[in-house]
This record gives C-alpha cells, sequence and structure tokens, in this order.
C-alpha cells in the first residue's frame, strides 16, 4: 500500500504459483497520479516481493502501468489477442453426429438445449475439435456442469481440447470480451493461464446485527457517489447514472460508512451481497466487517438465505466468520490482464 499526499494505491498480492503472483487493485481517488518518490516507492515495494511475474487488471487509465514503465518494468498484455490458427464460427448444429465424438469428459456429447450457444471449430492435428460458449454481456461462459450448463468442448481426442481451448481464449480476447468463465472440472485444459478462483457463497436465515452504517440519503449521497467512481472506475457522471438505475429498480438497497458501501439487492425469498467496497486508505480498519452487519440486517427476516460472490481470499475469510459456505466454485479467465515484468539487476 502506498499512501501519499496525493493519494493511495493499495496492490493484494496473492501467489498463483512459483515465482508469480496475481495483484488486486484499489485506488483512491479515481484520477490519482502518483508523484516521483510515490512511484519509486511502488516499484520498490513490488521488487521486494521477489515474483518474477505478476497478473493485474489495470485501471482503464493504466495506473499501475504507467507509473512502473519509467522504472524498467515491462508491461505486456497476459494473454495475447491475436490467433495462431485458423478457427470458423460454428454452432453445434455443424456438429458431424456421425463421428466418434466426445466431450470434455469422455462421455457422448448431450446436444439438447445447447441451440443458444455460440462456438468455434478448428483443425487440430488433422481432426476437428470444436469449443462452445454461451455469451453474458462481456463474459463468455463455458460451464458443463448440469443444470448451470452454458458450453461444452467436443473433439474425437481429450488432447485436442487443449488446443481449441487455447484458440477459444485467443479468440476471445480478440472479440474483446473481459472474461472466460470454466467449469473447475475444465481446468486442466485452461491451466496455463492461470485463471481465478470465482467463488459463491451462500448463507441460510441471515440474523441481524448492531451496526453503524447508514442507508442512502441526502447527506451520504455524494460520499456515494465518489466511492462508485473509485469502485467501478467510472467518471462522476457514470455514477450518477447507475445510482440512478440502482433506486429506480427498486430491488436494491444501499449502506454507506465513511470509506465504504454495499449493495444488497432482493431477489424473492433469496437477498445478494450485490457489492461491497472499502477505499483503500480506510482498509484494515474493520469496515467490511462492519458494512455486512448491515447489509445482513437489512435482509434478516426478509429472506431464507443470502448469497455472494467472490475470487479475493481475504474478504472469503471474512464472508465465513459470518457462517457462509461455499457452494461452488468456478474459474476466470481474465482476458484484459496485463503482465507486469520486473527490470533486472
Amino acid at each position: 500500500m502506498i499512501k501519499s499526499p496525493e493519494g493511495t494505491l493499495s496492490l493484494e498480492l496473492e501467489p498463483i504459483r512459483e515465482g508469480v503472483a496475481r495483484a488486486f487493485l484499489r485506488f483512491s481517488p479515481r484520477n490519482l497520479r502518483l508523484a516521483a518518490d510515490s512511484a519509486q516507492k511502488l516499484s520498490e515495494e513490488l521488487r521486494s516481493r521477489s515474483f518474477s511475474k505478476m497478473l493485474l487488471q489495470d485501471s482503464r487509465r493504466r495506473i499501475v502501468s504507467r507509473t512502473l514503465a519509467p522504472f524498467g518494468w515491462k508491461v505486456d498484455r497476459a494473454i495475447h489477442p491475436e490467433l495462431k490458427r485458423h478457427c470458423t464460427m460454428v454452432s453445434t448444429y455443424d456438429l458431424p453426429l456421425d463421428e466418434n465424438l466426445i466431450d470434455s469428459d469422455g462421455n457422448k456429447p448431450e446436444l439438447a438445449n445447447t441451440y443458444n450457444m455460440q462456438g468455434i471449430g478448428i483443425k487440430a492435428g488433422g481432426r476437428n475439435a470444436w469449443a462452445f460458449f454461451t455469451e453474458d454481456g462481456d463474459t463468455a461462459r463455458l460451464i458443463t456442469e448440469g443444470e448451470r450448463r452454458q458450453g461444452l468442448m467436443v473433439a474425437t481426442s481429450t488432447e485436442d481440447m487443449f488446443e481449441v481451448a487455447d484458440c477459444l481464449v485467443s479468440f476471445l480476447a480478440a472479440s474483446k470480451k473481459s472474461w472466460a468463465v470454466f467449469s473447475v472440472d475444465m481446468g486442466r485444459f485452461v491451466r496455463k493461464y492461470d485463471p481465478i478462483t470465482l467463488m459463491r457463497l451462500t448463507l441460510d436465515s441471515p440474523k441481524a446485527f448492531d451496526h453503524k452504517v447508514m442507508p442512502l440519503s441526502k447527506s451520504n449521497k455524494r460520499a456515494i457517489l465518489r466511492l462508485f467512481s473509485e469502485y467501478y472506475d467510472e467518471s462522476g457522471l457514470q455514477s450518477m447514472i447507475r445510482l440512478r438505475k440502482l433506486r429506480s429498480e427498486g430491488r436494491y438497497q444501499l449502506f454507506v460508512v465513511d470509506g465504504g458501501f454495499v449493495i444488497t439487492r432482493l431477489e424473492g425469498d433469496t437477498g445478494l451481497i450485490y457489492d461491497i467496497y472499502v477505499t483503500p486508505s480506510r482498509q484494515g480498519q474493520g469496515l467490511g466487517k462492519e458494512l455486512m452487519k448491515g447489509a445482513l440486517t437489512s435482509l434478516a427476516n426478509r429472506v431464507s438465505s443470502v448469497y455472494l460472490h467472490t475470487s479475493y481470499p481475504r474478504a472469503k475469510s471474512l464472508y465465513e466468520k459470518f457462517g457462509f459456505k461455499l457452494a461452488y466454485s468456478q474459474l476466470g479467465i481474465r482476458l484484459d490482464e496485463v503482465a507486469l515484468i520486473p527490470p533486472r539487476d
């Protein structure tokens, strides 16, 4: 964490494998520009961690990349969008059913209810292979699990699926998707991309707590808009539009403390912790715990269960203290990450 007169920047480093870490970025204010001495301190702090590569989703203004480049750091896209081989757009109707095809589990492909999936086909060692996914905004999902099924891979050999998975990731990056989400059982095909573990946690029968958070009001509206701008990395006008939309839908509730906010959403008899954020200068002061207390209190006696999504191991520990349990995990590849390589001595 770098605290300076111009603002605060934090990078939470999570080791992935030997020599490689993923950095989760938080910064305040949104237009933060570190002065020369603060920038040098950031470079020295990161170099002291002895990682040979750090993966990062940088801000829209590339705050970390621009700060580190003058100190000799190499900044490159973690996933290059260039297609290394020719692929064609296909649907599941294009699959040749007279061939001995298998899915990623080695079974005959189940094609029922796959009409809404998009896909690519490639030649792998002279053989055909395919990958199908479901679009969800800027996310592509290749989920093979039961009722959540949103994709599949098909080939005549399991080995060919490594090649079609590589082609799919490059294709999605070239298509300017932000995320590619895979089932955990697909991990062996995309391990080389160091996917993030995306966790869904659930809590039955939420209870009320004493807390200090306040609901959205005229007196704290400006503070929420400032925090929105930081968290969502957007302009003040975009934050105003976001807040107006949340308020107009009626299912959302917003709560704030000095330095953080939480948003909840009602989904029938279920509640969602939609977003929770603590500005970096106030991290480690118990605000996350206070926001969770306020969120759960707002949902107590209104829903039978609550769920949330997270990819932060530290945040997962906080949620587990309130009784949340892991429901399932998926693997997410952030297609617009950058790779930071420290300078050589």
